[in-house]
């Protein structure tokens, strides 16, 4: 019994390590002819890959990374490097709007609010959010992942029990489908008193060279400050410094690495 796991284990890993090497996804077929693996033995080992959300399959009939599977390659992608290298950045935008700013990172149904930064005390009055658990359906920086995420990932955000914590937040799944379209649109999110009354954030993904996302970048104040021009300023300028973000991550080369380890 034990062997005959370790060899369906070392299959399923098989699976996993063409498609890491891919970069661009592969078809049933494809992976069939590069592991040697049977038609038939693929589309089990596919399939239960894709139910653990370790693979998902796109256009063309092609299987890529599924979310689940990125977020453990990310697992050595420490908070503490993160918050070092995006410090200067968040700094700079406090100085600039001097409103408060945050990071925040994707765990498993949630975000993470990891790092803020606040206007100093000779500045106008802030905000802080306080560091943890934000929802994916109601708060900024969680919408702003989910968004840009697989389309199954999404479907199982809208889908799932879904709390109101005000009367503004959306918990009907057309809606919220409506929404995530409409920040991908924008490029950024926006919480509109829908964790706290009369509090607003706004949010943009970090994204990452394969086009996925599992850290956000936010601001955060009263609703007499973050009014429909002031949103629209700072989701821009959210934007800019996120992709900034990703860019300065990459050039850590820790994605590289990650990706490398497995695949070897």
């Amino acid at each position: 019994m034990i062997i005959l796991f370790s060899m369906y284990l070392n299959k399923l890993l098989n699976v996993l390590e063409v498609v890491v090497k891919s970069g661009t996804g592969l078809t049933v077929t494809n992976i069939s002819e590069i592991t040697n693996i049977p038609r038939p033995s693929c589309y089990k080992l596919i399939n239960d890959l894709q139910k653990n959300d370790l693979l998902r399959k796109k256009s063309e009939n092609k299987y890529v990374l599924g979310e689940r599977f990125k977020q453990i390659a990310r697992l050595d992608f420490q908070d503490v490097d993160v918050k070092y290298i995006s410090k200067p950045l968040l700094q700079k935008s406090v100085n600039n709007f001097e409103v408060t700013f945050f990071l925040s990172r994707l765990r498993d149904q949630g975000v993470e609010i990891i790092y803020v930064e606040t206007p100093s005390k000779n500045q106008i009055s802030y905000l802080h959010p306080g560091h943890g658990f934000r929802p994916l359906h109601a708060c900024s920086c969680g919408k702003a992942i989910a968004a840009f995420a697989s389309e199954d990932f999404q479907l199982n955000v809208i889908h799932s029990r879904l709390k109101s914590y005000t009367r503004n937040t959306r918990i009907n799944p057309s809606l919220l489908k409506s929404e995530f379209k409409k920040i991908r649109a924008k490029g950024y999110a926006e919480c509109i008193e829908e964790i706290d009354i009369g509090i607003c954030s706004v949010a943009a993904p970090v994204i990452m060279k394969d086009a996925s996302t599992f850290l956000s970048l936010g601001a955060t104040g009263p609703l007499r400050i973050f009014s429909n021009k002031f949103r629209e300023k700072i989701g821009a300028y959210l934007i800019e410094i996120s992709n900034e973000l990703g860019l300065m991550l990459e050039n850590k080369n820790i994605w590289t690495k990650n990706l490398n380890s497995l695949a070897s």
